[in-house]
């Protein structure tokens, strides 16, 4: 058709590691499209800070080997940072992390 607009949707993975205990998962998105990953973690962590980090886990764990991407230490709140919001839900023990318009930088390992 003339003049009609196709527009691809591409298929992204995200790979998670969550550490400690090395706990993989993939989460599948779109590109344009959004994504929320929902990590949980032990009660005991609950005042600490969360974040979402991307980079390859080394074989030998070190300091500085993911980057941040969201990092807060604000409960019960959403906060966001360009197209990642996180919610650290205190009394589920679990952080969400969204990813809006997804594009094909967004594919990797976090």
């Amino acid at each position: 058709m003339i003049g009609s607009k196709r527009r691809l949707k591409m298929i992204l993975t995200f790979t998670l590691l969550m550490i400690p205990g090395a706990l993989s998962f993939s989460v599948t998105g779109y590109t344009g499209g959004a994504v929320t990953i929902t990590c949980q973690y032990h009660r005991e962590y609950t005042t600490n800070s969360k974040y979402f980090c991307i980079g390859q886990k080394p074989y030998i764990p070190m300091p500085g080997w993911c980057s941040d991407v969201i990092r807060t230490n604000i409960k019960d709140k959403w906060v966001k940072s360009g197209r990642l919001s996180l919610y650290d839900d205190t009394t589920a023990s679990v952080f969400n992390v969204t990813i809006t318009d997804l594009n094909v930088r967004d594919s990797d390992t976090y």
